[in-house]
């Protein structure tokens, strides 16, 4: 990664620097910043991949269930930030690209100030669901106990989240998604290393709790220290708390607050519908489907996180072009990229449940992953166009859209539960994903920006998805004629399917400018290969 060298941050207001300056830089960063969130996530399956098995096996599925339903349950906690973290990271990339220093100091102590607020809250939320937890779900009697304490336990953790995830905005907001990457690393590998040293010694929910909480504290620490050291003049005093920055930063949180509880409606009240008409055991089924799909869809942050401190920046200079381009190209490379996995999934996923989990995943985990993956195309397209709005500050429909797609999600998976199962679970989220991630809001986000819903579609969409059909063939024919039985052979298929897939995005999907900001990008690799080369040459003699 080289030397953590901080960015270029004006202290007051008036400097020197020119305007614009960070947004170059910003622009600069995209290939780095998708590579080392691309590796980021890379070692992040891979550990799941090794972990999440080894927790279902040694906790069992009843307590594996009880652990998913806790994590379900304590996610609404993050409702609290009342989306403080999204607000901080716009309005500190704005002021940065205006080298406006002492009002990245207001917006951070504001924001500081609301967080620790919002940290006290879920502590006491945390006793109340410890005393409850154990009678909504149908724990056990034996279980109770722990339980209620390893829900606290994971609140007690989720506190230092608050003021924790400030910080790691502020990083966000100067495009520093590199170190961003090593923070998530760092946590995810000792998270993994202790769950493997204590549940191979008979240890069980507790543990899993109590590791769970230190690292949330373990990564607090990293944002702290990565944001002070990306902004050195970031200063964190009484004198920077304004009530009219808290009213410029309440305004714009308002409406993120609702895209965060409609986040929440949409992926995070799934396992509790199914929990509370089926029971637990039947979560441990439902979650594992849905972990897959889901690390899919947290894998498109690799790319189109990095939109909104763009966005803002591009927003604050008034680069109205720049803004079109980064909507529609941004959206075009979500989708190539996500069909990369949806694909995949879809196809050879429950092959690999089955080797994963075991058989008995196959049937009861496979159908719901495939629809979930399904959601997760029309979810790119949604989520390149959040970005976006958050940027340019206009995420107010954005908000109220996303709210009614979580409802009637919501409505469709309580109803369709009672008929079909965790399958209609998947279904409740999967129809009305179709009508608003992929139809309402890119057009309503297309129309903001200027952008023809033709060009939008046809470059974002069509090029994209005709570009996946020979490689949906490929691996359609080799599941047909019996591979995908060993990891070795779904190894084999996924990557010659990849090589067929790379050179059809390239030559159907990809624009000039895609392939010239690639081209570039590869360049600066040249004198690496060059060097390569010459030891090859020198060993070969």
């Amino acid at each position: 990664m080289g030397s953590i060298k901080p960015t270029a941050i004006p202290v007051e207001k008036g400097s020197q620097t020119e305007q614009g300056a960070s947004l170059r830089d910003a622009k600069a960063r995209i290939p780095k910043n998708v590579l080392w969130n691309s590796g980021s996530l890379a070692l992040g399956l891979a550990i799941n991949f090794l972990i999440t098995p080894l927790l279902v096996h040694r906790l069992g599925s009843v307590q594996y269930g009880i652990w998913a339903l806790i994590g379900e349950l304590l996610g609404y906690s993050f409702l609290l930030d009342f989306g403080i973290r999204i607000a901080v990271t716009r309005y500190v990339a704005r002021h940065i690209a205006l080298n406006e220093g002492k009002e990245v100091n207001e917006v951070v102590t504001t924001g500081l100030a609301f967080t620790l607020g919002s940290a006290a809250t879920i502590l006491a939320i945390g006793v109340i669901v410890a005393f409850f937890f154990p009678t909504l779900f149908q724990i056990p009697h034996a279980l109770a106990k722990e339980a209620g304490l390893a829900a606290f336990i994971v609140a007690a953790g989720m506190a230092v989240g608050f003021p924790g995830s400030l910080f790691n905005g502020c990083v966000a907001a100067v495009s520093r998604y590199d170190l961003l990457s090593l923070r998530n690393v760092a946590a995810g590998v000792l998270r993994a290393l202790l769950l493997w040293f204590f549940l191979s010694r008979g240890y069980a929910l507790l543990a899993v709790a109590l590791i769970t909480c230190g690292v949330f504290y373990f990564a607090a620490c990293l944002d702290f220290i990565l944001a002070f050291r990306q902004i050195p003049a970031l200063q964190i005093r009484r004198t920077y708390l304004q009530s009219s920055t808290m009213k410029t930063l309440a305004h714009f949180s308002f409406y993120a607050f609702i895209l965060s509880i409609a986040w929440r409606l949409l992926f995070l009240t799934d396992n509790l519908v199914v929990g509370f008409v089926l029971g637990p055991a039947a979560v441990t089924f439902y979650s594992v489907g849905m972990q897959l799909a889901s690390v899919l869809r947290d894998s498109l942050g690799t790319i189109t996180t990095l939109f909104a401190p763009l966005a803002s920046q591009m927003d604050a200079l008034n680069e109205r072009e720049s803004l079109r381009a980064l909507f529609v190209g941004g959206s075009r490379i979500g989708v190539v990229y996500g069909l990369a996995g949806i694909v995949g999934l879809t196809i050879l996923g429950p092959r690999f449940l089955g080797l994963w989990m075991g058989e008995s995943f196959v049937t009861r985990s496979g159908p719901i992953l495939i629809l979930l993956s399904i959601e997760t195309g029309f979810y790119v397209l949604a989520f390149t166009c959040g970005q976006v709005l958050y940027g340019v500050g206009r995420h107010k429909v954005n908000a109220w859209l996303s709210l009614t797609n979580a409802t009637a999600n919501f409505a469709l998976s309580a109803t369709l539960v009672r008929w079909w199962g965790p399958v209609g679970v998947a279904w409740g989220t999967v129809i009305p994903a179709f009508a608003f991630e992929a139809i309402i809001l890119p057009v309503f986000t297309a129309r903001l920006l200027g952008v023809s819903l033709r060009q939008f579609y046809w470059s974002a969409v069509v090029k994209p998805v005709a570009a996946a059909l020979p490689y949906a063939g490929w691996l359609w024919a080799w599941r047909e004629h019996g591979w995908g039985s060993s990891y070795t052979s779904l190894v084999l298929v996924v990557g010659s399917g990849l090589l067929i897939y790379g050179p059809m995005a390239w030559v159907v999907a990809l624009d000039a400018r895609d392939k010239n900001l690639i081209r570039r990008w590869l360049g600066k690799f040249g004198p690496w290969i060059a060097a390569l080369q010459s030891v090859r040459s020198a060993i070969l003699g």
